[in-house]
């Protein structure tokens, strides 16, 4: 006979959510949430650039000191991207094809 109080049967905040999620750790080699741009002015991390572009963060700062790539800027001792110049900045490397 089944009990009505038993805790397996009850819904946990964490049903359905991958484990990573519901424990806050992303086991290694797991894709990051990507999180889209919800306004044109948001403005992203080097993690979030190069995660967007499929690139090592290195490859960012490397395409930075060149002169390449999506213009970013200071904020303090941080660098930023607006998320509306990463997108413009592929929408042009596709045009150039």
């Amino acid at each position: 006979m089944k009990n009505d109080t038993d805790s397996s049967l009850q819904p946990t905040l964490w049903d359905g959510a991958p484990e990573h999620e519901a424990t806050g750790v992303r086991p290694r080699g797991a894709p990051r949430h990507q999180r889209a741009a919800s306004e044109p002015s948001e403005l992203w991390t080097i993690d979030q650039v190069a995660d967007y572009l499929g690139v090592p963060k290195q490859t960012v700062y490397c395409w930075r000191t060149s002169g390449y790539g999506p213009t970013g800027f200071r904020v303090g001792k941080h660098v930023r991207w607006r998320a509306s110049t990463v997108i413009a900045w592929t929408l042009e490397l596709e045009r150039q094809r």
